[in-house]
């Protein structure tokens, strides 16, 4: 046995390092050799043969001779020293590599078996409805792949929440959950008149009844059928009459654009046609507006000039016409005439586009061009989750530090958040978007006419699978979203939704104790914050919805608008409503707004709208007699009806502060107990007096308060876009009944708005910075304190007199030991999904 420590065989190796042998010599040991021959040079003092049992040395042919053993000594020391280098390596790569970050708190699929009471519904549930109505003789409903204009067949189904007090009796354990209904809106094409209906199945997902409502809210008691959404069923037809009357306009097109609609290569010499609404001038019309585009990247930069009203009233697709058709603003009633008089020798003024040149620089386009700020791309910087995610997500509900609420995705209008809670108490029954408008001014007939209800376009439905990394960071969690809309089965988009903790980079509150030579302190705690968010696009515009929670028990909701600018041919006129921005392409004025449901119920649903007016008065000093000065005062005004609520508080030009409070509940230093609802969007509504923007009555008033009534659960429709002049749905009328508000349950209406005159930096387009509007829910009086004094995260620091500091971060650590895991937009897909049962 060789006894060998890596010590001694280092040194062995350096001091007796192998020379060459012959073969002769190689220290190996043969039967003919009479004795061994010693090896050249004195073999070490430490190195020892193993004696047999009895003592003697061994001399048989296992026998090692000192020669053999140095050189096992040598390979051992070689070995060894290879292994302690690769262990040394082996520690500094594991050090240097750091784990991957854990996943935090539990994300737990949504169980599609048993919904909850918010929960959208469920494919089973949409599917269960779907049949039973197609199983109805006495509707006569047909299956979407089947339908035609004068057919009865189903454009959406959609979840009908409970009344409200009956939900309030179940969270409060009182009665079982309430059963869950659908409702379904159904083209009746096959009737005279033609009409929409609006059915309430159930229960689901067993549905065994059907009844046919109509909303009290609505003005008609009949749902006209030119108020309808435009669906793919009547897009079908409209387009297969573009193409024919492109066909048609073959010599205008190519002449004019070197462009076609019907015989042209995708990427190459395409044109577009797209819709604008509303779809008339007066109620009851149904004459639509198609424009043409370049087929490029960012088409709605590249207007062509040319635009072709349509009209589609009838049921009967035959009596479909073109009524007008324009190109470079001179106007005709006939294909065949404007072709005629392209063609002839009669004076036209007719357009010759250049072509684009290299799609690289093409000025729509998001290539990135232009000289880079950085000789080398390198990554911004990223959020991390040292310890995981800090909020759970149980299906549709959500935790977060002290909050907890459920949240459901309406496809006509898109995420809404209900039973918002913080410290187990709730601040708000729903809060949720009722509609996005964006008016527009111009001259084009085209442009001089989009007035856009986006409620109508489906903004829920519209939604698209978001960007880690881009859209929102890669630590998020994404969540899908499915509907039954404009389609025969179910679907789904996938990652629609994203939930993630933001830093806000700013503290939430924090202060410095300054004295001469030195401080006293410094206590700051981060903003930290939740935020669910979904983007939708509606034909240019892409609008980001945020609903944010922080910790001193504040929700903001953000809207961040991005997407192209709706831009028109440079026709003279168009001059005064924008600027260029490119040759022949002027983007118009318009105004976006917003209108938000907020059902506070603060200590219950007995509740009170109050003002905080201030004002100021002259007054003399209570200590200096003779001097006066002038102060600020306010006074607290309980608004006592709807009236006063509403268009009374557009003549109160008083700074104040609007406060949904509880009366019989006071603070601990007996205050009110309520919330301020503090909106920084406010935007005046500029086209108030257009008879099309009727249906958005809503847009008058920053701030409306309404009692609850079950019927008036939105302020506006998906039968605005459509009949705007005559809308079936008024919000004026929430007001003009004039309903008590004083101690009951009411509903706070909050409008936000954006006014945009386009210019150059718009292309390609728009940016949120400066394109964001936002309204707060503040505690006011609610809490004893500001409730984030709870936080662990607070950073508290004091000076030692010896010098340094003590620092208190209660518990929290500031190191991060891990990376946080990838999930960059390397896996996105982007499109629209079946829904698997």
């Amino acid at each position: 046995m060789i006894d060998v420590s890596l010590g001694s065989a280092l040194s062995r190796t350096r001091t007796y390092g192998m020379a060459p042998m012959s073969a002769k010599h190689n220290g190996a040991h043969t039967d003919t050799s009479p004795e061994i021959q010693p090896c050249p040079g004195r073999v070490p003092e430490t190195f020892t043969m193993a004696s047999s049992k009895d003592g003697s040395s061994s001399d048989g042919p296992g026998r090692c001779t000192p020669l053999f053993a140095l050189k096992v000594t040598a390979f051992v020391s070689c070995v060894l020293c290879v292994l302690f280098i690769a262990v040394i390596i082996a520690l500094a790569v594991i050090k240097l590599e750091r784990p991957t970050c854990a996943p935090g708190y539990s994300v737990i699929p949504r169980d599609f078996e048993n919904p909850r009471v918010f929960d959208g519904l469920t494919p089973r549930e949409y599917i269960s409805a779907r049949d039973y109505l197609l199983n109805v003789k006495s509707l006569n409903v047909v299956p979407f792949s089947q339908a035609s204009i004068n057919s009865s067949y189903i454009y959406m189904i959609d979840h009908l929440m409970p009344l409200k007090d009956t939900v309030l009796t179940f969270l409060q354990g009182i009665s079982k959950q309430p059963e869950r209904t659908a409702k379904a809106i159904i083209i009746r094409g096959d009737m005279t008149p033609p009409r929409v209906e609006e059915y309430i199945v159930g229960p689901l997902p067993y549905p065994t009844y059907h009844k046919l409502v109509t909303n009290p809210s609505f003005t008609k008691s009949r749902i006209p059928y030119s108020a309808k959404p435009v669906d793919k069923i009547e897009y079908d037809v409209l387009y297969s009459m573009l193409y024919n009357i492109s066909v048609e306009l073959y010599p205008l097109m190519y002449g004019s654009y070197k462009l076609s609609y019907h015989n042209c290569t995708k990427g190459v010499d395409c044109l577009l046609w797209w819709d604008i609404a509303p779809r008339g001038r007066v109620s009851g019309e149904r004459k639509t507006w198609f424009w043409s585009f370049r087929d490029v990247e960012g088409f709605y930069l590249h207007p062509l000039g040319l635009e072709i009203q349509i009209d589609h009233e009838s049921t009967n697709v035959k009596e479909w016409k073109v009524t007008k058709i324009v190109y470079n603003g001179q106007q005709f009633y006939e294909v065949d005439d404007l072709v005629t008089r392209y063609g002839g020798v009669n004076l036209l003024r007719k357009i010759n586009y250049e072509p684009l040149g290299a799609k690289e620089y093409l000025y729509s386009s998001y290539n990135r061009r232009g000289k880079s700020e950085m000789p080398d791309p390198l990554q911004g910087p990223k959020l991390v989750e040292p310890d995981g995610r800090r909020y759970r997500v149980d299906g549709q509900h959500v935790s977060y530090m002290h909050w907890d609420f459920d949240f459901k995705m309406r496809p006509s209008t898109g995420l809404q958040v209900f039973d918002v809670r913080f410290q187990e108490e709730r601040i708000a029954y729903e809060i949720s978007l009722q509609d996005a408008v964006v008016f527009y001014s111009g001259y084009g007939p085209v442009q001089g006419t989009s007035m856009y209800f986006d409620a109508s376009w489906m903004m829920g439905a519209t939604c698209n699978e978001l960007v880690p990394g881009v859209d929102c960071p890669e630590t998020a969690v994404f969540l899908d979203a499915d509907f039954l809309t404009n389609t025969q089965d179910p679907w789904r988009i996938k990652n629609s939704v994203c939930i993630f903790e933001n830093t806000g980079n700013i503290p939430l509150r924090r202060h410095y104790t300054n004295f001469p030579g030195g401080y006293s302190g410094y206590a700051g705690l981060v903003d930290y914050h939740l935020i669910v968010r979904t983007i939708t696009n509606i034909w240019n515009y892409d609008y980001i919805f945020d609903y944010i929670f922080h910790q001193n028990g504040a929700v903001q909701v953000r809207v961040s608008a991005t997407g192209y600018v709706q831009a028109t041919y440079a026709l003279y006129g168009e001059r005064k409503f924008g600027y260029p921005i490119y040759n022949d392409v002027v983007a118009n004025i318009h105004q976006h707004l917003f209108n938000y449901k907020v059902d506070l119920d603060i200590n219950g649903v007995q509740n009170s709208y109050a003002t905080l007016d201030v004002s100021t008065h002259r007054t003399e000093v209570a200590w200096s007699k003779g001097v006066h000065k002038t102060e600020m005062v306010f006074e607290k005004n309980i608004q006592e009806n709807e009236l006063d609520a509403g268009p009374g508080q557009l003549n109160n030009t008083k700074p104040k502060y609007d406060v949904i409070l509880n009366m019989d509940a006071t603070s601990k230093f007996k205050s009110e107990r309520g919330y301020r609802i503090l909106n920084h969007g406010i935007s005046k509504f500029i086209l108030q007096e257009n008879e099309a923007t009727k249906a958005a009555n809503w847009a008058k008033y920053p701030l409306a308060v309404t009692k609850y009534h079950d019927f008036e659960d939105t302020s506006s429709s998906i039968y605005a876009q459509n009949d705007p002049w005559d809308p079936l749905l008024d919000f004026d009328k929430f007001i003009q009944n004039n309903d008590s508000i004083v101690n009951t349950d009411i509903v706070a209406w909050v409008t936000m708005g954006l006014l945009h005159i386009p210019h150059t930096e718009d292309v390609p387009s728009t940016t949120t910075a400066g394109s964001q509007v936002t309204f707060y829910l503040l505690p006011f009086n609610y809490f004893t304190e500001c409730p984030s004094v709870s936080s662990p995260n607070t950073v508290k620091i004091t000076p030692k007199r010896e010098g340094g500091i003590n620092l208190n971060t209660h518990g929290t650590s500031f190191e991060s030991t891990c990376v946080q895991k990838s999930n960059g937009p390397d896996k996105y897909d982007g499109r629209l999904h079946d829904v698997e049962l």
